[in-house]
């Protein structure tokens, strides 16, 4: 069996209270791979009071990140990247860090699935730690970015890049999965997205894989992006789900899993700080998300605007029930004005409710197929 839902999910608090509250709904958490990209240590963190007299403050911050996240995972399976960090990073000991955070996360009884960046690989000492770790691991996410899709094109860059990630690790492609990794698709279309997929999908074939994951991004990293005026609702259409169902719809034998960046776009970097983010309520839906902008939590009633914000979600015909989810809960205590939450408490709230929307609107868009086809027959 492969996963119905492969999100790119940052390892982080919000994304952490997200998942361990989506523990309490096994059916959705059984059916997810999440792949966790371990953030970086920040200049502002490395100089708070927490870190500043540390001797080895990028080991003791990734200690601390592979033990929460461990215990949010609770020993189901879990992929992990770095692709936050320089290829070639290191603890202060020496040791490379995804060697340390694969060996910190097995300490505490995680089961761990490396991802390869197919655009590190030429980095000497990525590519020798990923050699150490195939010594005694098989499975691995391969994961495909723009570097990748351009390499196709020709075709003989792509191969010979590829196959030397299989020939140097000494795996097979059978016990392995591949993400196509199309990240922030808020400028490009759904033709071209569909294109590249068609052209990836027809290179891979040959190879085997347990399963291809197809993952984007189409929510602007900027509320401007999405909801251009304050105080106001907006729909931003999911292109990224768009194309996956295009393609199972035509092609249901195809082991293609869906995948997303959650509620958070990729291009929002581990330094940004926003302590003037407006208020906002990113709210899935099929096919989209609804998006609710209130204004600056620097000015007018601050924090507590997400009330009102709340107030209008509920009211609109988008918003399930309560027992939706724990974030749908959360929503519903805010507009009874029992809670405010901070811009990471949101973050928790939005990832809850979109993982749980997208795995029921993955199994039923996989039953509606599936019927339709033994109509047909």
């Amino acid at each position: 069996m492969y996963p119905k839902y492969m999100p790119i999910l940052k390892a982080k608090k919000g994304e952490f209270e997200a998942i361990d509250n989506l523990q309490a709904n096994p059916q959705v958490m059984e059916s997810i791979l999440p792949v966790f990209e371990i953030p970086i240590l920040t200049k502002k963190q490395r100089e708070s009071k927490k870190y500043i007299n540390i001797r080895n403050p990028v080991e003791f911050f990734i200690n601390n990140n592979t033990t929460s996240l461990s215990k949010v995972m609770r020993g189901l399976p879990m992929g992990i990247d770095i692709s936050r960090w320089a290829p070639n990073s290191n603890i202060e000991s020496g040791e490379h860090i995804l060697s340390h955070i694969i060996s910190s996360l097995e300490k505490n009884n995680s089961q761990v699935i490396p991802v390869i960046g197919y655009d590190r690989w030429e980095d000497d000492e990525y590519s020798t730690t990923l050699k150490i770790i195939s010594q005694r691991q098989n499975n691995f996410i391969i994961r495909l970015n723009s570097f990748a899709f351009e390499d196709m094109i020709e075709e003989e860059p792509f191969f010979d890049t590829f196959n030397d990630i299989f020939s140097s690790l000494d795996i097979i492609p059978e016990h392995c999965s591949v993400i196509l990794d199309f990240e922030d698709i808020t400028k490009s279309s759904i033709v071209d997205l569909n294109e590249k997929v068609q052209r990836a999908i027809t290179t891979l074939q040959p190879y085997n894989f347990r399963f291809l994951s197809i993952a984007g991004c189409s929510i602007s990293g900027d509320i401007n992006g999405m909801v251009p005026k304050r105080e106001s609702q907006g729909i931003v259409v999911r292109k990224e789900v768009k194309v996956w169902k295009a393609f199972k719809k035509f092609h249901p034998r195809l082991k293609l899993v869906f995948g997303d960046y959650g509620i958070v776009s990729p291009s929002v970097g581990d330094e940004i700080i926003a302590p003037n983010a407006n208020g906002k309520i990113r709210y899935t839906i099929d096919d989209s998300i609804f998006v609710v902008r209130g204004y600056s939590r620097a000015i007018g009633k601050k924090g507590a605007q997400m009330q009102d914000l709340s107030k209008k979600l509920i009211s609109s015909p988008y918003y399930k029930a309560p027992k939706f989810s724990w974030g749908d809960e959360m929503i519903d205590k805010c507009a009874k004005e029992q809670f405010v939450g901070n811009t990471t408490n949101w973050v928790s709230i939005d990832t809850n409710h979109h993982a749980t929307h997208v795995f029921a609107e993955i199994r039923e868009f996989e039953y509606t197929i599936q019927h339709q086809r033994e109509f047909q027959h």
